[in-house]
């Protein structure tokens, strides 16, 4: 039950959270603005302002589950499994920017996907094991990688 707010591990969360998503950002470029858009899509393509929703939510359910694991998990092992995997799956998140947009690589963006769902797995696994609230919080963004994001790599490379 969450009586009151751990502001040093919030403090933590945040600053962690919003450095990737610094990150991410940087690691995109201009190639949003020159590459991106001459691309052939699938017919199945939502607007980019729908992706940039999904990142905002995602890094919101990354700091919810975060600030949970550091908070209440008790079990040490689980503690330095569940966080590993957390920051893990943020940091492949931010990678595939470098695979997708900086390398213009439509085939590495797809590998990038595929290369993603090893540590996406994993995080999901460990927080059904620890705190399955996290895991049943993060199950609507593995859905969305599987059902969305792998078709939608896999299209884009093969119409370019």
């Amino acid at each position: 039950m969450l009586t009151s707010l751990n502001f040093t591990s919030l403090s933590i969360v945040v600053i962690v959270c919003i450095s990737f998503a610094i990150a991410g950002s940087l690691l995109v470029g201009n190639s949003l603005k020159s590459w991106y858009p001459i691309l052939k899509k699938p017919r199945f393509q939502i607007p980019i302002i729908c992706f940039a929703l999904v990142g905002f939510v995602v890094y919101i359910i990354d700091a919810v589950i975060f600030y949970r694991l550091i908070t209440f998990l008790q079990n040490p092992q689980g503690k330095i499994i569940s966080i590993t995997a957390l920051l893990l799956v943020m940091a492949f998140n931010e990678g595939w920017n470098i695979a997708f947009f900086q390398l213009q690589n439509t085939l590495v963006g797809f590998l990038g996907i595929i290369a993603f769902l090893a540590p996406l797995t994993i995080l999901q696994v460990t927080l059904f094991q620890y705190d399955s609230f996290s895991a049943t919080l993060l199950l609507p963004y593995c859905i969305w990688v599987i059902l969305y994001d792998l078709p939608w790599t896999y299209s884009l490379w093969k119409l370019n």
